[in-house]
């Protein structure tokens, strides 16, 4: 584990979400943390490469804290409202100034950042589907692919839609009825006794 690259990273999405991803400087980076931009340099090519590790440091992090999160669930149902739920885990589905300068000014690491991302979403959801397959709550003859599509679709949709907001719920219970639903339409039986029973506690 290096110590001081951490350090680097963790001072530079402060600086980034503070300040900006265009104004910030390897300068100010080295000042704020009382380095040299020597010892900048040796761990980080130069700001677009300062850039891209602490945005993919971001993802890794948040996605690891998710898995953490679902290891321990009693079933795949519980596992999948956790994942489709809280979408802050996915800080490249939402529209804020820090990802917007990202885009205008370093779109190349926004795409690849974005790529990141989605690929360890619908990573998790695939995986949740095969273990759900498996387990009998889900319908061995769906396709995965186009059912991994539809569920990050969604997940898209709930980050980025403030209409739904409009239907005179919370966005908690819009969140959760749409997630019911979506899991319904690829459930057996089984999945569907296990939905309902976790829906009536939650």
């Amino acid at each position: 584990m290096d110590v001081i690259k951490d350090q680097i990273i963790n001072k530079s999405i402060e600086l980034f979400t503070q300040i900006g991803v265009k104004v910030v400087t390897m300068d100010m980076i080295s000042k704020d943390l009382c380095m040299s931009k020597k010892t900048l340099y040796e761990h980080f090519s130069g700001k677009e490469d300062l850039i891209k590790n602490t945005f993919s440091k971001c993802i890794s992090t948040t996605i690891q804290d998710l898995e953490n999160k679902i290891k321990n669930c009693p079933n795949i149902i519980q596992q999948k409202f956790i994942i489709l739920e809280d979408n802050n885990y996915f800080i490249f589905l939402k529209e804020n100034q820090t990802l917007f300068q990202l885009k205008n000014f370093y779109p190349d690491i926004y795409i690849e950042m974005i790529t990141l991302q989605n690929n360890l979403l619908k990573s998790l959801i695939k995986n949740n589907i095969i273990l759900g397959i498996e387990e009998g709550l889900y319908r061995p003859k769906i396709n995965k692919k186009l059912t991994v599509e539809y569920f990050y679709l969604f997940e898209k949709i709930i980050a980025i839609d403030d209409n739904l907001s409009k239907v005179h719920l919370n966005d908690n219970l819009v969140k959760k009825y749409f997630i019911e639903l979506l899991i319904r339409s690829i459930a057996t039986k089984k999945g569907i006794k296990e939905l309902e029973k976790y829906v009536s506690k939650n």
